[in-house]
């Protein structure tokens, strides 16, 4: 290892016990930007900035996060003050009516024990393991509820048409967590939790305690045919596709054919299936001897999903295992809970509300105008690329120039594809929160088996709710979404001076465009099709390029014993570095915008969180920790160097031969 990166690896492990986690302040020598550039921007921040005790973390993005929500919930009351008067299926009465359903305590209570009985009933009166698959079925129908195996339809990646995805039911431990213990006690405390349900499912102490030992057995029997979180984040496994029949002998036990009648997806040709081996391995467990065991799981998991919609108690349960799972101090109220919940059920009514009253046209004509402008870089980039040939160059070039982009909101006449909850049933009419939680559920399901041979329709919006503080690109469209929600300070502001808004909103305009370029989003052309465009030698040079980033990213420590995993940060990696590059060309050989550019750049990713989270993070998240996410990028970068003078010897400092690149 060389002695700028041994240095740059051990200051970022110290950096980042003293920063990220939730009970530590920052204290210490002051640092300087050619050093440890995310520490010396972000460090007064970091110092006064707490984490609620409600929150596993904090950061920008979470922050504007809780303001929309806030703002959400004033117009909310606004709209509960007249419940009531509003013709039924307007959003207006979804929200009202929804609102009082979820702050109702004394009504969750005495009824959402009879819905959850109601459901569990054909499980408890399953004496076989085919009558279990039967009664399954059954609550699949009635109740819109899965155990084991469900499915939902996605675009096909050879065509327009919408194909049925068969999704094992995925565990509330993660790979890695079921492999490795997290923390002393994880497993215990995550056993116990099982335990707890199961008793308030009617068993006794001694049985729920010995069927969650078996669940959690069974669980790690079941981990190793899991996914790893690299495969989960490529798209040629997620793409995978299977014959029906190969689909329906891989759930021999369960009755894959009478799975697929039940659900009429008997006549299907093909479906996903981007994980046949841990289907496989959960099947092998659908035996005789396992009845009990098998009935077990599906009881507990059907009452940890209804968890956040039933009584105070169960909720209790779910509520206080998340907080010791996550570092998680206090409960929110439940007022607090009760607005939040709305707002999730009803995303779109919340979304229009949202795009209607907080954004303006202008911020829209703005932001649409850094878009063209990032993307002509690219476009002149591609053009003028030197290790491509002309026939991907063109290909590339075409596929920037067929580039959608969606800014703000949906239009009012874009309705979603799924809606979450079309109907709302007040209580005045015998609705209660779970009823209407599990009428919905019946909805979404039928909704998705209606899209099955549909055609795709690439000019509607599909990514997050204008609420939303995120941005994506969607390669089934070729598409970026760039929410209202993130549209704000320190991401974005009308009039800031020049490279403050490049450093925030810019980069993360950047950073969406570049993932059409990224591993993953390469293997899609122009139309969003998976095909392959590229010449046979261009694309190995460009795997190789891409490969670089994964082995220079592996050298970031982000906590105490804990690296960045290069190969699973890549796509995310390269759309930082990607981003970062082209705002710095437009922001030119002016000094003070680079330096503004660079210093926004690091502000709009401060971030500090609970150890708990930061593992959960390091495992399974696709996207660099702060600290090693702006400084590595930064030390890729040639204009930084220009802006702050960096020189061998200092800690941002990476050889030019070891700086990453792409695009």
């Amino acid at each position: 290892m060389e002695a700028s990166t041994m240095k740059k690896t051990v200051r970022l492990a110290l950096l980042t016990a003293a920063v990220v986690f939730a009970f530590c302040s920052v204290q210490g020598a002051e640092v300087t930007e050619k050093d440890d550039f995310y520490q010396a921007v972000n460090g007064q921040t970091l110092a006064e900035k707490q984490i609620k005790p409600t929150e596993p973390s904090w950061s920008w993005f979470s922050e504007q996060s809780q303001k929309n929500i806030k703002t959400l919930e004033a117009d909310m009351k606004e709209i509960v003050a007249k419940e009531g008067t509003y013709a039924p299926g307007t959003a207006e009465q979804k929200i009202a009516d929804l609102y009082r359903c979820a702050s109702d305590m004394d009504r969750r209570n005495a009824t959402a024990r009879h819905h959850i009985q109601a459901v569990l009933k054909p499980v408890e009166q399953a004496a076989t393991t085919a009558e279990l698959t039967q009664a399954l079925c059954r609550i699949h129908d009635e109740y819109g509820a899965d155990v084991f195996v469900t499915y939902t339809a996605d675009r096909r990646p050879d065509s327009s048409v919408y194909a049925a995805r068969i999704v094992p039911v995925e565990t509330m431990l993660s790979r890695a967590e079921l492999e490795n213990e997290p923390q002393p006690g994880a497993w215990q405390r995550y056993k116990q939790y099982i335990a707890d349900v199961l008793k308030e499912a009617g068993q006794p102490e001694e049985k729920a305690q010995q069927q969650a030992a078996a669940i959690f057995a069974m669980e790690q029997q079941w981990a190793p045919a899991m996914l790893t979180s690299e495969e989960r984040n490529d798209v040629t496994v997620y793409n995978r596709m299977s014959r029906r029949e190969q689909a329906e002998r891989v759930m021999a036990n369960m009755n894959g054919p009478l799975l697929f009648s039940a659900w009429g997806l008997d006549r299907e040709e093909e479906v996903f299936l981007s994980n046949e081996a841990y289907l496989r391995r959960m099947d092998e467990s659908y035996t005789p001897e396992h009845i009990e065991l098998l009935k077990s799981y599906a009881t507990f998991r059907i009452m940890n999903s209804y968890a956040p919609y039933a009584d105070a108690v169960l909720r209790d349960l779910q509520r206080q295992y998340i907080q010791q799972r996550f570092g998680i101090r206090q409960s929110r109220s439940d007022e607090e809970t009760a607005s939040r919940l709305t707002q999730s059920l009803l995303p779109y009514e919340f979304g229009q509300i949202y795009a209607g009253k907080h954004l303006s046209p202008e911020t829209v004509q703005d932001v649409r105008a850094m878009i063209d402008e990032i993307r002509g870089v690219y476009k002149k980039r591609l053009l003028a690329n030197t290790w491509l040939s002309r026939e991907t160059r063109k290909k590339a070039v075409e596929k920037i120039d067929s580039l959608r982009v969606f800014v703000g909101g949906p239009a009012a006449d874009d309705r979603p594809l799924i809606e979450t909850m079309p109907v709302v049933t007040a209580e005045k009419d015998g609705g209660d929160l779970l009823s209407n939680v599990i009428q919905s559920s019946v909805a979404v399901q039928q909704q998705v088996h209606a899209l099955l041979g549909t055609h795709f329709n690439p000019d509607k919006w599909y990514a997050f709710q204008p609420q939303d503080v995120n941005a994506a690109y969607i390669p089934e469209n070729n598409s970026i979404t760039i929410p209202a929600g993130i549209l704000n300070s320190p991401f974005y502001q009308q009039g800031a001076p020049a490279g403050t808004n490049l450093g925030g909103i810019g980069v993360v305009i950047g950073h969406e465009i570049s993932h059409a370029f990224d591993p993953n989003g390469s293997q899609y052309d122009k139309n969003g099709m998976m095909k392959n465009w590229w010449k046979r030698s261009d694309y190995e040079a460009f795997q190789k390029k891409a490969a670089a980033f994964g082995t220079y990213y592996d050298q970031y420590a982000v906590g105490p014993g804990l690296y960045e995993n290069g190969r699973l940060v890549t796509n995310e990696a390269i759309a930082d570095c990607g981003g970062l590059s082209v705002v710095t060309e437009i922001a030119g050989a002016d000094t003070e915008a680079l330096r503004r550019l660079y210093r926004n750049f690091a502000v709009i990713f401060a971030e500090k969180m609970t150890p708990q989270l930061l593992l959960q993070i390091v495992q399974n998240d696709p996207h660099p920790v702060s600290p090693a996410r702006v400084n590595a990028a930064l030390s890729s970068t040639d204009g930084f160097y220009a802006a702050y003078d960096i020189q061998p010897g200092d800690g941002m400092y990476t050889e030019e031969k070891g700086r990453v690149k792409l695009w």
